[in-house]
């Protein structure tokens, strides 16, 4: 056992191929398509970003495709190792900062995520307020909604672009005795299944990320949401820019598209970026933070499971897609601790009509 984890770093190396050139879509709503002038003076949306808006039609169907379909294979092939060994909750856990952490701590701290995350968000408890209608948008392997339908007695329906994840998520509701209650289907988040108006709690944990479009994203969400409905994204984010600044500085960018050629990710947003998508559909109670100290302990805690003999042996089974994953955790750290990176959360409520 000893010999195989001392080999793991060496075959890591080894495994360091270039990853397949990634589909050159890039987002709509970048930082730098919102112009200083259209802040300053009030208005919600300059022509620059209708502008930029349009551009986005430079991504062709078969690039988009090719991202989705990089997507749900990367999640074919890696879910079940994740489930194996860090269950169900496919997705950072909340952390108090500057506490040491064990291995013991870490499902827990998943929980957390989704409670602080609905406090966040001000989500009722009281029977006759708490949510009935719930998506998880993204879905994983369920997780999420088989906590929320047990937490609020609430139908759950979630939607993700792997074939396996939506298999086994419903195997893991009829298994639970949750069948009645929560569903899972392969579906895009961009074009979702749903009637206008259809949820009280629209939730998307972790998934915004890999949007290649996300205004119209944020527009799918907002469409399902019912009036008064609550919108949850927590996802990853790059830094806000400052005032002076149009992008991101080159070595930032780079940082960032190694990452997205491992995880299948397309450009990168900042929080604000989404305050200003959903300020511009008339969205008055916009909550954000900055959650980045909270999952500080989360990726150096997911290396060290990769260096043991039950991780070592699971990621070798697992496919070259996950193992350039894994590959890419260090920058996801360095990300995170150059301040890059932040792990972001925002809330908002439909508007009542």
């Amino acid at each position: 056992m000893a010999s195989a984890l001392q080999t793991l770093p060496c075959f890591l190396r080894m495994c360091q191929l270039s990853p397949p050139p990634r589909p050159s879509i890039s987002f709509p709503y970048s930082s730098s398509s919102f112009s200083r002038t259209s802040q300053s003076n009030g208005r919600l949306v300059s022509r620059r970003v209708k502008a930029a808006a349009a551009s986005s039609s430079s991504a062709t169907a078969a690039d988009v495709r090719e991202l989705k379909d990089g997507i749900a294979e990367f999640y074919d092939e890696s879910s079940g190792i994740w489930e194996n060994i860090w269950g169900e909750h496919m997705h950072h856990g909340f952390y108090d900062p500057g506490t040491e952490v064990s291995g013991s701590d870490h499902r827990g701290a998943q929980i957390r995520m989704i409670e602080e995350s609905l406090r966040f968000a001000g989500i009722s408890e009281d029977g006759a307020n708490k949510p009935k209608r719930i998506v998880d948008v993204g879905c994983g392997i369920g997780g999420s909604s088989r906590y929320l339908a047990k937490k609020y007695g609430a139908q759950c329906q979630g939607i993700t672009l792997s074939p396996v994840q939506a298999d086994r998520a419903n195997a893991l509701a009829e298994a639970q005795g949750l069948a009645d209650k929560v569903s899972f289907r392969v579906a895009d988040a961009l074009n979702q299944p749903f009637p206008d108006e259809q949820f009280d709690l629209v939730w998307s944990m972790e998934s915004g990320e890999h949007m290649p479009d996300k205004s119209k994203f944020v527009n799918e969400l907002v469409r399902v949401a019912a009036p008064g409905g609550t919108i949850i994204i927590v996802t990853w984010c790059h830094r806000d820019l400052g005032p002076s600044e149009e992008s991101l500085q080159p070595w930032e960018k780079d940082l960032l598209k190694r990452i997205c050629d491992a995880y299948y990710l397309p450009d990168w947003c900042s929080t604000s970026d989404y305050v200003k998508l959903f300020q511009s559909l008339s969205f008055q109670e916009i909550k954000t933070d900055d959650w980045s100290k909270h999952v500080a302990p989360f990726w150096p805690a997911v290396i060290r499971s990769a260096m043991t003999w039950k991780g070592f042996t699971s990621l070798l089974g697992s496919g070259l897609k996950t193992i350039k994953g894994a590959l890419v955790m260090p920058l996801m750290i360095q990300g995170y601790q150059k301040g890059v990176i932040k792990f972001s959360i925002i809330t908002c409520r439909k508007p009542p009509q």
